[in-house]
């Protein structure tokens, strides 16, 4: 997992780093048949003999990857003819990055830093609170990787309450809690105050975790009348963040990993519906099409764009720096200037910064809808228009 030094280290010392830098972004899945007896490696040394690289730099970076044992889907590397050799492996895949061919992506001169930045910055951060029958768990999850945080809540009471080896909230209305009222206070009233301690100091355990962890989603995992009764002494804010519910393992104290594959779907529910709610956003009073986002983004009039994941489309560069989608709209938008032919997904990046808008991407589903229903790029206005009835 990316440690705050790694993500600082990105940002404040390889984005601004001097060029030429080598960024070499390549999967190295051992699950894929290719990547078997270090193909990943024979693919690498391949691409790298395409570059203009310093004598020594090339032999410095087949040293440091032969070391590696993979155990990531994708790894990204960054270096220099001098001291610089850093080496990131991640669980996901990365936006404007395709793999899905050569299965590698390498550039010698600006550090092309991009994707894995959006990654860090864009991927959501998921807390799961696994409510087990004698402890409870916390993990965090981001860009792909799950971590629990040791001894984070406090252990079940096994004190008086605990006679009849239920869990608390069976005590109570089997997880119904019931609010305001003579019925609430009469209910109020009779719940045992250790339990009533435990779940109270729980939810300002999880408040904290969530602030320290900068948890933007959370997932609870356990018997649906624990988790539920739970969330009830949550504050509103945070239960705004639950995104989702899972039943319990089969086994008490589950690996990490048994976690993570059971909230995946969670969470990659969660993400398409984000993005197909947008996409209906845009439908209803967003732009569409290469050539109108272009012209709209350029012209300043979008706060946000929508690009698919892999971005495949060529467009071309006019001399002043004009981006356009083919030589018709040359003509008509740089007549007599020099055109050049770039990779959207190249330009793509530079332009949302500099005119201001975000660029968010879709993948799945949603890039295929964008994709066909769109025709590529969507974006929202900076000033909506009315709907007219």
């Amino acid at each position: 997992m990316l440690s705050k030094n790694d993500i600082q280290f990105i940002k404040e010392s390889i984005a601004p780093h001097t060029a030429p830098v080598l960024s070499l972004y390549f999967d190295a899945n051992p699950a894929e048949p290719t990547n078997q007896k270090r193909g990943w490696l024979v693919r690498v040394k391949d691409s790298l003999k395409g570059l203009d690289l310093p004598r020594e730099l090339a032999p410095k970076v087949i040293k440091e990857l032969d070391l590696i044992i993979p155990a990531a889907r994708t790894y990204v590397v960054f270096a220099d003819n001098n001291d610089l050799m850093k080496i990131y492996a991640l669980q996901v895949d990365l936006p404007v990055v395709d793999l899905a061919h050569s299965r590698i992506e390498v550039r010698w001169g600006k550090p092309y830093v991009f994707p894995l930045v959006y990654a860090i910055d864009e991927y959501s951060r998921q807390g799961v609170v696994l409510l087990d029958k004698a402890k409870w768990h916390f993990y965090t999850l981001h860009l792909g990787e799950i971590h629990e945080v040791a001894d984070a809540f406090l252990d079940i009471p096994r004190d008086h309450s605990r006679k009849d080896e239920k869990r608390p909230a069976m005590r109570f209305e089997q997880g119904l809690v019931l609010r305001g009222g003579a019925e609430g206070d009469h209910f109020e009233r009779h719940i045992e105050a250790s339990v009533q301690r435990f779940y109270k100091h729980n939810a300002s355990v999880l408040e904290k975790l969530v602030a320290a962890w900068h948890i933007d989603e959370l997932i609870f995992m356990g018997p649906n009348e624990d988790t539920r009764f739970f969330e009830s002494y949550l504050p509103k804010a945070l239960r705004q963040r639950v995104i989702g519910y899972a039943p319990s393992l089969p086994k008490p104290a589950p690996s990490a990993g048994e976690v993570l594959q059971k909230v995946a779907p969670i969470i990659e529910e969660k993400m398409q519906a984000t993005e197909q709610a947008l996409l209906d956003e845009i439908r209803d009073v967003g732009r569409w099409t290469i050539p109108t986002v272009l012209n709209d983004l350029q012209m300043g009039r979008l706060h946000l764009l929508v690009a698919p994941w892999k971005v495949e489309s060529d467009v071309l560069r006019c001399a002043r720096g004009l981006v356009v989608e083919d030589q018709a709209a040359a003509k008509a938008y740089c007549p007599g200037q020099a055109t050049q032919e770039v990779a959207l997904r190249d330009v793509l990046p530079d332009l949302a910064v500099a005119h201001g808008a975000r660029l968010e991407f879709v993948h799945g589903e949603s890039e295929s809808r964008l994709l066909n229903e769109f025709g590529g790029l969507a974006g929202l206005s900076r000033w909506r228009r009315v709907k007219e009835d």
